[in-house]
């Protein structure tokens, strides 16, 4: 009897003694869980408030590059329509630039950021305060004083702003590149308290902890590795976890994110190198194409740049409104599209002058070939609004390229030529 009493007891307390391992082992696993939530929690906020600022950054970049090229174009065109076209442009990019910075102030950004914002904000005010001295010395006929402004006193100013804008931007991309660099460390240290888990675990049985193992060290491992290719710019990998716990929240959660911030990066840089309007190459995109057809135009393969303007644009905004005058913009960036091959590119310099790079075509009488053809498609008739018809006419510059000559030299005798064009006749092809 005495005997059976003892394995009793001993039994017993086995049996606590496994209990209270059990009971560590869940509480552990409870905080655990805890802290993977508040994770989860962070990381998402984290990620959605920087890239959102990322985005309304990035806007605020580009309307502020818009508003410079504008007040320069002011200055430099005569009072009427052209003047007018750019006035609009530089209240609209204001009014642009003011929402997307309340949206940025509105946001719970750290505290270094928000000083970032208020250094650009503050030179926003500075540039502002310049520009205006320039439009005013612009508006009194005075365009020597206006272009000394511009160009002289506040260069610095307007220097100061895209530099400014940069910063912030790069602090901004910092800050989401941060952003996963934490997760990633966080996801290590909680594997490695999961590993401690499944030690701990173990004292209650292997099989315990092979589950364990399998239901949550194995996609914790996942999360981080994905975590380490973010870090290092590849956004192309997903977690890859059918589950309704806070690990699977966890991994859905991050691919959100991660489909949040690629569509971000995508469109910074759609935004940075298209025309918002006709969806067409920038200047800038335009370049970067000439300078990658050099070879072509070294080695004997012409490439040809045509310069486009259209005749009587003015006259339609003023007859039909600036919505006849963009439904046109965007008929003759079709029409433009739809006269090349896949290689070549067309692109919207500002206004209503357009460019086609006409890269490595079989000869000089080719390229002269397909500017014809495009002066004549241009000028087909369009119908706006069922109700009025738009008959387009184009003045058309070309300049053919032998690799050797600056870029800027191609498009500057390209103009000359299109200025002949227009002062000829208009509508008709002029070769530089």
């Amino acid at each position: 009897m005495r005997r059976r009493l003892a394995d009793l007891r001993i039994a017993t307390k086995i049996v606590s003694v496994s209990l209270v391992v059990t009971a560590v082992f869940t509480a552990s696993g409870v905080v655990g869980l805890v802290n993977l939530q508040r994770l989860v929690d962070e990381q998402d906020r984290q990620y959605r408030v920087n890239v959102v600022a990322l985005d309304r950054m990035t806007t605020v970049r580009s309307a502020v590059g818009a508003q410079l090229e504008a007040v320069l174009a002011y200055i430099l065109s005569e009072p009427g329509f052209y003047r007018d076209t750019y006035a609009e442009i530089i209240t609209e990019s204001d009014r642009d630039i003011d929402a997307r910075i309340g949206e940025l102030r509105a946001m719970a950004l750290p505290q270094s950021e928000r000083s970032g914002l208020k250094a650009f904000s503050a030179t926003i005010t500075m540039w502002r305060t310049a520009r205006q001295a320039a439009l005013d010395a612009a508006d009194a006929g005075d365009q020597q004083k206006a272009a000394q402004v511009v160009l002289v006193r506040s260069e610095a100013i307007a220097r100061a702003v895209k530099d400014r804008a940069n910063s912030f931007l790069d602090q901004l991309v910092e800050a989401v590149a941060d952003g996963a660099r934490q997760a990633k460390a966080n996801g290590v240290r909680n594997s490695r308290f999961t590993a401690a888990l499944l030690g701990v675990g173990a004292l209650t049985g292997l099989l315990l902890a092979v589950l364990t193992a399998r239901a949550i060290s194995r996609p914790l491992r996942e999360v981080v590795d994905v975590l380490a290719r973010v870090a290092r710019g590849d956004l192309s990998r997903r977690v890859e976890l059918d589950r309704g716990d806070e690990v699977g929240q966890m991994g859905r959660s991050l691919n959100e994110t991660l489909g949040v911030l690629r569509a971000a990066f995508e469109e910074v840089h759609h935004r940075a190198s298209h025309d918002g309007l006709t969806g067409l190459a920038n200047r800038a995109l335009l370049r970067e194409r000439i300078a990658a057809a050099r070879p072509n135009a070294a080695g004997g393969r012409p490439v040809a740049i045509l310069l486009i303007d259209l005749d009587g644009f003015k006259q339609v905004n003023d007859a039909y409104g600036h919505n006849a005058g963009d439904y046109l913009l965007t008929v003759v960036a079709e029409r433009l599209q739809a006269g090349i091959r896949s290689a070549d590119t067309v692109a919207r310099l500002g206004g209503d002058e357009f460019a086609v790079l006409l890269d490595g075509v079989d000869s000089a009488e080719d390229v002269y070939l397909i500017a014809d053809r495009l002066c004549t498609d241009l000028q087909e008739p369009a119908v706006y609004r069922d109700s009025c018809v738009i008959t387009p006419r184009a003045s058309i510059g070309v300049s053919v390229w032998d690799g050797e000559v600056p870029i800027d030299a191609l498009m500057h005798d390209a103009d000359q030529a299109m200025y002949a064009a227009k002062t000829g006749g208009k509508g008709r092809v002029v070769h530089a």
